[in-house]
């Protein structure tokens, strides 16, 4: 039987120190991060969801909850589309609803990745916040109809993900 020398287990147990004490540093400026938002535990499920941010600073954070508003969006308008066939007495609150939540996926998340790459992040928060206001709109579109909003759930977390986002990058005015 081989043993292994007295340095090479030194340098064995020193990268997984090293390793384990990286992983923790991130995990605590993720924290930390999210601690800094209006949602501290939705931030953490955006953020921690997402593999990408071990490693990451401030800017890639943004960009991953730039990235999650998008992915809600997205599955807001497959929401609306499917109510359409479901509920067409709804159809034009729906359709002003698509018209938002496009906004916020063909508009507002395109420009907020493109003013954070950019070192713009006033530009950046902007679009999360017009996202929050996309959602709310369409949310009062309904009873400005007099109806009950199928879409408050969606809505609700919309507006949540796209405010835990804009005080990210608030962080990094």
């Amino acid at each position: 039987m081989k043993y292994s020398s007295p340095l090479t287990i030194l340098t064995t147990l020193l990268l997984l120190h090293e390793t384990l004490y990286s992983t923790m540093a991130d995990q605590k400026f993720i924290e930390n991060t999210c601690k800094g938002t209006p949602s501290p535990n939705l931030c953490l499920k955006i953020l921690l969801a997402n593999p990408k941010s071990q490693n990451s600073d401030l800017t890639d954070l943004a960009l991953i909850g730039v990235a999650a508003v998008e992915d809600k969006g997205l599955e807001t308008i497959r929401q609306i589309v499917a109510l359409k066939r479901s509920r067409p007495k709804l159809k034009p609150t729906l359709n002003y609803c698509e018209k938002a939540y496009h906004a916020v996926v063909y508009a507002d998340v395109p420009s907020s990745n493109e003013a954070l790459r950019g070192g713009l992040a006033k530009f950046a928060e902007d679009g999360m916040a017009d996202s929050a206001v996309e959602s709310q709109a369409c949310e009062r579109s309904f009873r400005e109809h007099g109806w009950v909003s199928p879409m408050t759930d969606s809505n609700k977390v919309m507006n949540d993900v796209a405010n835990v986002v804009r005080a990210i990058i608030r962080m990094l005015l």
